[in-house]
């Protein structure tokens, strides 16, 4: 049977993610992680449609049944480490953050020219735009409009003291395409995933050994206006840190536009493969990327 797509939304009720930012105020994180032990593995045997997701990455990476049901468990428990890292920023918490390649990223913050901060569903992206803001440069981020209000309005908050402001994308709507190009045009940076379809235009490329449809609009956008596209992956770490990794992505310009495109995709492709087989515990993107009919 097919799988139901994820909705990209973060689980708990209004009530719960409220208290989870208050216990975290009061314990701090590591006392909080450990409490995940008692609900996980009842969450994964409630939440099929979305662990089965992580089982699929698992077994394309060359995991037996066995060990790729263990490694569910693993790859859900370092998410909710990071989802308790993403309120514990709303509770104030700081972490440790080493960017490698600084030089590139504010080399680019420190020109005129708008760019893509391009991230994925691998490791905690948003603790990348929290950490490389700037005060003399406003960042969007493209935000998914169908995030919980609890959500949606501590990020605004931890944003807006960061110099970031949020570009909604909502489905069936057209209005972040315009907010899109203005901020670029002004010179802003623009942070989006590079592996969330949030509509039917998409790239094929490949992917962990086989076709999986990835999102047309920025590639075509950056072909477009000859935008620069720095490529992040934030890793998190033992003691507190993350490590942020950044590298810029290139493509010929006297290709056709179109076949700009498809490079650039390609190309974030090939890197978030080797990333997610470096780290297989770091692929947050729990749904069903390939259209397999079986695991």
């Amino acid at each position: 049977m097919a799988q139901q797509a994820w909705n990209g939304q973060t689980g708990g009720t209004h009530g719960m993610q409220r208290a989870l930012v208050s216990l975290i105020r009061v314990v701090g994180v590591k006392p909080v992680y450990g409490f995940m032990h008692l609900w996980l593995v009842w969450y994964i045997l409630v939440r099929p449609s979305v662990t089965r997701g992580a089982y699929i990455f698992h077994r394309r990476r060359g995991r037996r049944r066995l060990q790729a049901a263990f490694d569910v468990y693993r790859s859900f428990y370092h998410f909710g480490k990071v989802i308790i890292d993403r309120f514990a920023v709303y509770a104030g918490h700081r972490f440790d953050i080493i960017v490698e390649n600084k030089e590139l990223y504010y080399g680019k913050m420190n020109r005129e020219k708008g760019f893509v901060l391009l991230f994925s569903h691998f490791g905690n992206s948003e603790m990348a735009a929290y950490s490389m803001a700037t005060p003399d440069k406003h960042m969007n981020i493209l935000a998914f409009g169908g995030e919980t209000p609890v959500v949606m309005a501590e990020r605004a908050k931890v944003l807006e003291r960061n110099n970031i402001g949020m570009i909604v994308v909502n489905p069936g709507e057209m209005g972040h395409i315009f907010e899109i190009h203005n901020s670029l045009e002004r010179g802003e940076v623009l942070a989006v995933a590079g592996d969330r379809r949030m509509g039917d235009k998409t790239i094929s490329c490949t992917f962990m050994g086989a076709a999986a449809p990835f999102p047309a609009g920025v590639f075509h956008l950056c072909a477009a206006l000859h935008c620069p596209i720095v490529l992040t992956f934030v890793l998190k770490e033992p003691n507190n840190r993350y490590h942020i990794f950044t590298e810029e992505l290139h493509t010929d310009i006297s290709l056709p536009r179109a076949q700009q495109a498809v490079a650039l995709a390609q190309q974030f492709a090939t890197r978030l493969e080797q990333m997610a087989l470096a780290h297989p515990y770091e692929w947050f993107n729990f749904f069903d990327f390939w259209h397999e009919p079986d695991a």
